[in-house]
């Protein structure tokens, strides 16, 4: 007997009149009830999407299919059950425009979010945005303080799950974006960096830049380098002897890895060598542990890697006295699927400095369970208070199946010259070497030769700008200390401070008021994954007289 099922019909037609009426006559006819039925505009193509939930038999849904493709106008027909596709949310909202400056800020919220706007009234500006569930609440979490006038949830439209060339009858053609992008978000970072940009009197704690300059000598050896014709040409993929070499030694003083040139790829910044990483080791259908909260672009990137997959997030304990990983919970978390568990340490966002024990422990874990460690330690150079950094691969129970991953950007002030590195198991390295290489082809010239001077030169700008960090750090501490909503617990490393909000707030919302009301931007603490939700991300990175007044701002604002 042919079962009865939820099926959900895609139709693509030509933008005519009395299209609609057709198409719906044509389910009265045979006596299909339509459950729903949203219509959304191709304008690119003059063309429009009707996603129509039905209950039928298979047999039905065929005639119901062939008897569409008689109304002139349809293109192209898709006939699909829910477990064959991905729905996103269709959303409408009317948000007030006081002044050209609100309006642009509105505007520019919209093209982060890839949302249209689609009226333009007096003081007012209707935007239509479709996406995921979560990307929709995040876009009228960030537009709530302008004042919403209105807000519709309109219903979904249905994509297939793989991109797909769509050849209709009149020789139509067209390609379904990929679903991977409508999966994911910008980084909330960018996103707020962006906004503090667009208006000078707001004060940023929220990207993390350090306030230094390049040390000199690093920016001479740059130049030396260009002087001698060193940087013309690509050099090659894994990056160039000296540096590579440079950094065997380094490993081995620093970090107490032991390592050969051959286990050293040179990558474009730390994030490319955590995205070739993630791509080189996980398949689509692999779980990759990461231990919450954690840098978002981390998350980001496995959800690319694994074309739209979620982590699964571990959160660590938040107590008086720290951030607390509990191993049984790690357990607990993996399945035959899991490939990995992702660390950062120092932590970006809450400043974590993993111990030895914790160490030994997710070692253990990953020797038992046969799972790789991916370990983060970009901030390696700065911990407070007698903590002390500690590389997971230098453990030798698990230095076979760690990537580590370090970079220059942090530690010398060389955020723009995108010089990261990966050491790792050979074959390891081998495998991510194919993927750097399709990624990027090799690093920048100029910026190798810049990251040898900082390698191999005086370390004493590093120890002057963790001094630094360490007065800036007891600034943010002592503002704290004036409120009785903020709570937070000590960072131990890097230069964040992760900060609760008393009462369950919502932490996009927060941000985007104290964004445009108290003029200081800092990060919604979700942003950075389970764990995050009530939290404010503050990076004291910055300037001292910034970092003060941000403070006097943040602090004033939530106690009122």
């Amino acid at each position: 007997m042919d079962e009865t099922k939820l099926y959900t019909i895609i139709i693509f037609t030509e933008n005519k009149p009395g299209v609609l009426y057709r198409i719906a006559d044509s389910f009265l006819k045979r006596k299909i009830n339509i459950e729903s039925l949203t219509v959304s505009e191709i304008e690119a193509q003059g063309m429009s999407r009707f996603t129509i939930t039905v209950k039928g038999t298979k047999l039905s849904i065929e005639k119901i299919t062939k008897q569409l493709y008689k109304i002139i106008e349809v293109i192209k027909v898709l006939e699909m059950t829910d477990d064959e596709l991905i729905f996103k949310e269709i959303a409408l909202i009317k948000v007030s425009t006081k002044n050209p400056s609100r309006r642009q800020e509105v505007e520019e919220l919209a093209y982060l979010f890839r949302a249209n706007i689609v009226y333009v009234g007096s003081n007012y500006l209707m935007i239509e945005k479709s996406g995921s569930e979560e990307e929709i609440n995040s876009l009228y979490s960030l537009l709530k303080p302008f004042g919403i006038r209105e807000y519709v949830r309109s219903g979904r439209i249905a994509l297939t799950k793989e991109e797909q060339m769509f050849n209709g009858k009149s020789g139509h053609a067209f390609v379904e974006p990929s679903t991977l992008t409508s999966l994911i978000e910008m980084s909330a970072i960018k996103r707020v960096q962006l906004m503090a940009k667009a208006d000078k009197n707001i004060i940023s704690l929220a990207q993390g830049i350090p306030s230094f300059a390049t040390p000199e000598h690093i920016k001479k050896a740059a130049i030396d380098a260009i002087n001698k014709g060193e940087v013309d040409k690509y050099t090659p993929g894994y990056g160039i002897d000296e540096l590579r070499v440079a950094i065997v030694a380094k490993v081995k003083r620093d970090n107490n890895i032991t390592a050969t040139k051959e286990q050293v790829i040179v990558t474009h910044g730390g994030i490319e060598a955590m995205m070739s990483t993630f791509i080189a080791l996980l398949n689509p259908s692999d779980e990759i542990i990461i231990l919450s909260p954690d840098y978002a672009s981390h998350i980001t990137q496995t959800q690319i890697a694994r074309h739209g997959g979620r982590p699964i997030y571990v959160p660590l304990t938040e107590t008086e006295n720290g951030w607390v990983l509990d191993p049984e919970k790690v357990v607990s978390a993996i399945t035959h699927r899991t490939k990995a568990i992702l660390l950062c340490n120092p932590c970006n966002p809450t400043g974590k400095v993993y111990t030895l024990e914790e160490l030994r422990e997710l070692a253990k874990v990953a020797k038992k369970f046969n799972l790789f460690i991916i370990s983060d330690e970009i901030y390696e150079y700065f911990t407070y208070d007698k903590k002390k950094h500690i590389s997971i691969g230098s453990l030798p129970e698990a230095a076979d199946r760690v990537i580590s991953i370090f970079g220059v950007s942090k530690s010398y002030a060389m955020t723009g010259w995108r010089i990261g590195y990966i050491v790792a198991n050979i074959d390891l390295v081998a495998q991510i070497m194919k993927i750097h290489d399709s990624l990027v082809t090799c690093p920048t010239a100029i910026s190798q030769y810049a990251a040898l001077a900082a390698i191999t030169g005086s370390q004493g700008p590093v120890s002057e700008f963790k001094k630094a960090f360490t007065k800036r750090r007891q600034i943010v501490i002592d503002a704290l200390k004036k409120s009785k909503k903020l709570k937070l617990v000590l960072p131990e490393g890097s230069y964040y401070a992760f900060v609760k909000v008393a009462g369950n707030i919502d932490d996009y919302d927060l941000t985007m008021r104290l964004l445009h009301e108290a003029k200081v931007a800092v990060v919604p603490g979700s942003a950075f994954g389970l764990g995050g939700e009530s939290h404010i991300r503050i990076s004291f990175g910055g300037e001292e007289a910034e970092i003060k007044e941000g403070m006097r701002r943040l602090v004033e604002y939530i106690e009122k």
